[in-house]
């Protein structure tokens, strides 16, 4: 089965960008799905809407006041706006991209180019300069129709390009189609009935609907995010299926990251890299990685770069001397970086890390503005410890919204010192919309989930809890990783077993890990029988 990318691998980047089309690259799909829009200027993008209005925002990151049609605007000046910053502030800065880069990105690759039918409702003077584009790029550009008139002149104009049909499906319609078109030149799309094709107008895939089609082309089956989606899509025959990122090509079998870790660069831990290293191996982890803390709010009482600095080429030349038997990464935990932004700036110009993960210690609450493990809890009152919870929460949804990360660390932190260490009851249905809200907001723009295990010990849960991680799964959310936050070498990947069978038992069928800040997927299925 073929995997195809909906306007790249757009639940972690913003869709139609050379972010998310380079992620669909990297991460295996062989076909990438776009849109493309035309400027003022006759210069051809690639753009889902009609205005620029959702996807770009003013160079201040200021959302457009006015409806801006992308062919009311040249190229150079839809250069003037952003087009990552909506989506996250891990992508501040992207350009809106020409077709020309995609297509030599795709040749370079050897991949495939699905351009959506939304062309068709070009002028005829930009059809024929579309068209005229096109041409030299036959062997990696495949043009989508809804309409036969527009798939028949199509057809004509590129004698070897394959060609995707998107529009209703009978026998009449195929026959039709079967008419201009030999079988290994066509594919056939059913949309699949679920809540991102809840618009459309076609017949939906079935049994019967899909025997039809792959008597006259290829299958394909669009738009699938979910791993149920993906069995009733290969029940159907299915020879290329769609998915915006939620599905993933076969990954890499049986490896375990642990994508937090500590060292003596951080202010809490003297545990030399090397050890920690040796630990993992010791344990069967394959990847791990170093990341030393980086306290926003500490700045003004000591250095807190150079240790990250030092952190980085530590692993670089661990890399050189372990590579072929670990591999280790490169990242940093960034706590309340949203307090001092300026400084939160700085560090992440120190070094290239492969993963940045997002936390917070210390909530803005009254006077208990320093770190969650050194309060006493029990000399607040129960209200008191609720609403400081209930802080630590909107920090979270802040940070969320101002800071750049990958991975949001040991959701529900506090009551790992709360519950934990001052058996204070505290029932999280308090904060259900929140973290709802919280959840919604990490999906949406691409930041994984870290499954923290160094609360079994204390809570006998990870962070955040079973509960919490099933509606994630329910809201759609899919990119997890594991974590032990280990400061000690005898931490390492520790309740990493018991947290894998929670994880697969709940439906995930994959973890993550980063490189290059870019999430790639390990299949878990299996890991916990061996």
């Amino acid at each position: 089965m073929i995997f195809q990318a909906h306007k790249g691998v757009s639940t972690e980047n913003p869709e139609n960008t050379m972010p998310a089309f380079l992620a669909a690259v990297e991460q295996g799909y062989k076909i990438i799905e776009l849109d493309v829009s035309v400027t003022e200027d006759m210069r051809f993008v690639t753009l889902h809407d009609s205005t620029i209005n959702r996807t770009a925002r003013n160079k201040n990151e200021e959302p457009l006041q006015k409806p801006l049609r992308i062919d009311e605007i040249t190229y150079e000046e839809a250069l003037g706006y952003d087009f990552g910053v909506w989506f996250s502030q891990k992508f501040r800065g992207t350009e809106i991209p020409l077709l020309k880069e995609v297509l030599e990105l795709a040749r370079q690759h050897g991949i495939s180019l699905k351009i959506d039918n939304k062309y068709q409702k070009f002028t005829p003077e930009q059809k024929e300069e579309f068209f005229k584009l096109l041409l030299p790029y036959e062997d990696v550009a495949c043009l989508t129709c809804s309409d036969f008139e527009e798939l028949r002149r199509a057809v004509a104009y590129f004698p070897k390009m394959r060609f995707h049909y998107d529009g209703p499906v009978s026998r009449e319609h195929l026959e039709r189609i079967a008419s201009l078109l030999p079988k290994e030149r066509l594919t056939v799309w059913l949309p699949h009935k679920n809540p991102s094709t809840s618009w459309v107008k076609v017949d939906f895939a079935n049994e019967s609907l899909a025997r039809l089609v792959k008597k006259y082309a290829t299958l394909g089956i669009w738009i699938l995010s979910r791993n149920e989606h993906l069995e009733q899509a290969e029940a159907l025959g299915a020879e290329i299926i769609e998915t915006n990122g939620g599905l993933k090509p076969t990954p890499p079998t049986h490896a375990i990251a642990d994508m937090h870790t500590h060292s003596e660069f951080s202010h809490d831990s003297d545990c030399p890299i090397e050890d920690m290293l040796k630990a993992q191996l010791d344990r069967g982890t394959e990847i791990f990685a170093v990341t030393d803390h980086f306290d926003t709010a500490s700045y003004t009482r000591y250095d807190v770069f150079t240790p990250i600095a030092s952190a980085f080429e530590t692993v670089r030349q661990l890399g050189e001397v372990y590579g072929n038997r670990i591999r280790i990464l490169s990242g940093i935990e960034i706590s309340e970086g949203f307090w001092y932004p300026e400084i939160y700036q700085k560090v992440r110009t120190i070094a290239d890390y492969d993963v940045v993960i997002g936390s917070v210690h210390l909530v803005r609450y009254r006077d208990l503005t320093y770190a969650t493990s050194a309060i006493d809890f029990s000399a607040l009152a129960k209200e008191e410890i609720a609403q400081y919870v209930d802080a630590y929460f909107d920090d979270i949804l802040t940070m969320i919204d101002t800071v750049d990360f990958d991975i949001l660390a040991h959701l529900t932190y506090p009551l790992r010192y709360v519950k934990g260490k001052f058996h204070v009851d505290l029932n999280c249905s308090r904060y259900e919309e929140k973290i709802e809200e919280i959840l919604r907001r990490i999906i949406k723009k691409g930041i994984a989930l870290e499954v923290n295990t160094s609360s079994l010990g204390i809570l006998g849960e990870c962070m955040p809890p079973a509960d919490l991680l099933a509606k994630y799964s329910d809201m759609g959310g899919y990119l997890i990783t594991l974590g032990s936050d280990a400061h000690r070498q005898e931490s390492a990947s520790f309740g990493f077993s018991e947290a894998l069978q929670t994880i697969e038992a709940l439906g995930f069928k994959n973890i993550y890990y980063y490189k290059g800040r870019r999430p790639y997927p390990i299949t878990i299925e299996g890991r916990t029988q061996s």
